[in-house]
């Protein structure tokens, strides 16, 4: 690509929507997000209604949605680096899609009870579990690496925007037209994605095997091992385990906060949640916005301390402006850092072992949140909410020191990823026609 002019202004801030197999993925992420966060509403809503109004049956539709992510998660990893990506993850909606109108026409006929609602919850979360994978690993070849950090910033703005377009669409449905036609509205937004991923299958390469070993735990275990021996990925895990187990976790208390802190409600809540969430779209629009004066390591030390500080504020200052700028920049900390996390990890590993890079980082994260945030709730009943707020925050600030200092380690093998020839992008840029090559190529290369 030498001598060709660097894109700028809009072109530049949106460079990896100029790849058009990439617009098909960015879209079908959001589609995909807003049915999961769909599911959220209504799944949990129903569960709320059919367990006597008990409190604990929506917190267990969420731990449904995650946990096949622990469980299932590297088994689908080892699949997506052994497998076209696209159908792949086009199964994993589809998944998702069967199970939703499974429960829109239980509920319709009259047939669908809180056991049932629970077990088709946990196959949604297992059809998510199986295209997460695959849709990370495929993304790096399609972009390239200088398109890389910009692209997952579009996916993490993606994911944030699938938290607005999910529930408020699933809201106006199940408050109209109840939770049958709902649960529709949600198998929707799936089938949508799955439209979306077979649109590409063509453009995404089935990954060499370097090493065929058959089974399913015996590629596991070369996952794990890889992630643990392949430098910076095993480092980069750790930092993010952290960042999700203490920022990102604690954030489940922010009711508790806004009623002790700010005497509020529900709407000094919302107002909270509000600015966190525009914050996580500004923020990762501000990192395109930089470009490619934006170097990754340097990106999760700003973005880390991002995440950390505004909790203390948040936390221990009682007045509303205040914390809504706190709020504000936490999001867009934690958005900045989640993709910045991912466009390293899957910029330096190899092609085939991006999908269980990606299952082994999305087990840890959903891991550490859904044990981690359990223990920040019930701290939060022994101690002041604030209080409690503000202590995960100054501990990431402690915890970014170390990695800090390491800061030239975790970015030399980061630029030979990025300097590598093997690493260029497949597809030009803004013709009207990609050429595309099929899996068959790719292993007679």
């Amino acid at each position: 690509m030498a001598g060709k002019p660097q894109p700028r202004g809009l072109s530049a801030v949106f460079a990896s929507l100029a790849i058009r197999p990439f617009r098909w993925v960015w879209l079908a992420a959001l589609s995909g997000n807003s049915g999961r966060f769909a599911v959220i509403l209504v799944a949990g809503w129903e569960a709320y209604r059919l367990g006597g109004h008990s409190s604990l049956w929506p917190s267990l539709v969420m731990m449904l949605l995650l946990v096949p992510s622990m469980v299932f998660g590297l088994v689908a990893g080892s699949f997506a680096d052994r497998l076209n990506r696209a159908r792949m993850a086009a199964t994993g909606q589809l998944v998702s899609a069967f199970s939703c109108a499974v429960a829109a026409i239980l509920t319709i006929t009259g047939g669908l009870d809180l056991e049932r609602l629970l077990a088709l919850t946990a196959l949604v979360g297992i059809g998510n579990s199986v295209q997460g994978p695959a849709w990370q690993a495929m993304i790096p070849d399609l972009v390239g690496p200088e398109r890389l950090l910009n692209a997952s910033m579009m996916t993490r703005i993606a994911q944030q925007g699938a938290e607005l377009t999910g529930p408020a669409l699933g809201t106006v449905v199940l408050a109209e037209y109840g939770p049958g036609p709902a649960f529709f509205c949600c198998a929707g937004f799936y089938v949508a994605a799955l439209a979306m991923l077979m649109r590409i299958r063509h453009s995404v390469l089935t990954p060499v095997q370097l090493v065929k070993r058959p089974g399913l735990l015996a590629p596991v275990a070369d996952g794990l091992r890889y992630v643990t021996t392949a430098a910076p990925i095993g480092t980069l895990l750790v930092w993010v385990g952290l960042h999700c187990s203490l920022t990102m976790a604690s954030i489940g208390i922010l009711p508790a906060v806004a009623t002790a802190n700010l005497h509020g409600d529900a709407g000094a809540y919302g107002l909270l949640l509000t600015s966190f969430g525009l914050g996580s779209v500004l923020g990762p629009l501000a990192m395109m916005w930089l470009g490619r004066r934006v170097q990754v390591v340097p990106l999760l030390i700003v973005s880390g301390i991002a995440s950390g500080l505004p909790l203390i504020t948040l936390g221990l200052v009682q007045r509303m402006g205040v914390d809504l700028v706190s709020s504000g920049i936490a999001g867009a900390g934690q958005a900045v850092f989640m993709a910045g996390i991912y466009s390293a990890n899957q910029g330096v590993a190899i092609d085939a072992m991006r999908g269980r890079v990606a299952s082994v980082q999305l087990s840890l994260t959903t891991g550490a949140m859904g044990i981690t945030s359990i223990g920040w709730g019930v701290l939060a009943g022994m101690l002041a909410p604030g209080i409690v707020l503000a202590i995960p925050g100054f501990a990431f600030l402690i915890a970014c020191i170390p990695f800090s200092l390491r800061h030239r380690r975790i970015s030399a093998p980061l630029r030979r990823a990025m300097s590598s020839p093997a690493a260029a992008p497949r597809f030009p840029v803004a013709t009207p026609e990609p050429a595309f090559r099929s899996a068959p190529d790719r292993r007679q290369a």
